[in-house]
């Protein structure tokens, strides 16, 4: 299952920077991540920020053009359950702790045309999805990265952005305890098949620091 989305991902972002206009903008921003990480999963089924724990982090997004980057990020964040959590379904007095290691490679598409430095065009919500692959404590794997984020350009070189974004595993075992073992006890070996996936979440604020690649003649063509 997993080759099956790595291909599909693949794919997509091929497709993606194919059918743009790859010299619109051609500007790469490097910046850093800091906020927060959580866990949805049996100790806690639906409740954002539940046990938010500490998260950083750093980014490179190449600008496509006004309405499309592509992002690569490394983030790092703790997320932690415990059966005293609202809606548990495990057994009692369980919890753990684990570090999270994500690296992701995301599509972005700005609601609106957005340039770092512009004088008209300084905000933009945006949509943003791609492929993941994280370690932890526990368990690795490939997961599917998704979310909303909004971008502020607060001077020539600089950005200032906003994001919450869910990363959907294909495995049950994050949190070390399964779907069943509300029924069955503590299953050690994680081996069970579920369809009840575990999530996790990078939520924050970035800054970073635009660099051109074109001149800046042909970049001046915005008014900014």
């Amino acid at each position: 299952m997993e080759i099956k989305y790595i291909k599909i991902g693949i794919a997509s972002f091929v497709l993606i920077i194919f059918s743009l206009n790859l010299n619109a903008q051609k500007t790469i921003e490097l910046g850093l991540f800091g906020g927060g990480s959580y866990y949805v999963g049996e100790m806690n089924p639906a409740i954002p920020f539940v046990n938010t724990q500490l998260a950083f982090g750093a980014l490179a997004r190449y600008n496509i053009n006004d309405r499309t980057a592509i992002k690569l990020s490394y983030s790092r964040g703790s997320i932690k359950g415990e059966d005293s959590q609202p809606g548990r379904i495990v057994p009692q007095d369980y919890s753990f702790s684990s570090v999270v290691n994500d690296i992701s490679l995301v599509g972005e598409f700005n609601w609106w045309d957005y340039f770092t430095g512009s004088k008209r065009s300084y905000f933009t919500p945006y949509l943003f999805a791609g492929l993941a692959y994280y370690i932890s404590d526990l368990e690795s794997g490939i997961a599917i990265p998704f979310g909303f984020g909004f971008k502020y350009s607060i001077s020539e070189r600089f950005g200032l952005g906003f994001e919450w974004g869910m990363r959907k595993t294909f495995s049950d075992y994050i949190d070390g305890v399964n779907a069943s073992d509300y029924q069955s006890g503590l299953n050690t070996q994680g081996n069970d098949k579920t369809s009840t996936w575990d999530w996790y979440n990078f939520t924050g604020i970035t800054l970073t620091y635009k660099f051109n690649l074109l001149n800046k003649t042909k970049c001046n063509n915005k008014g900014f």
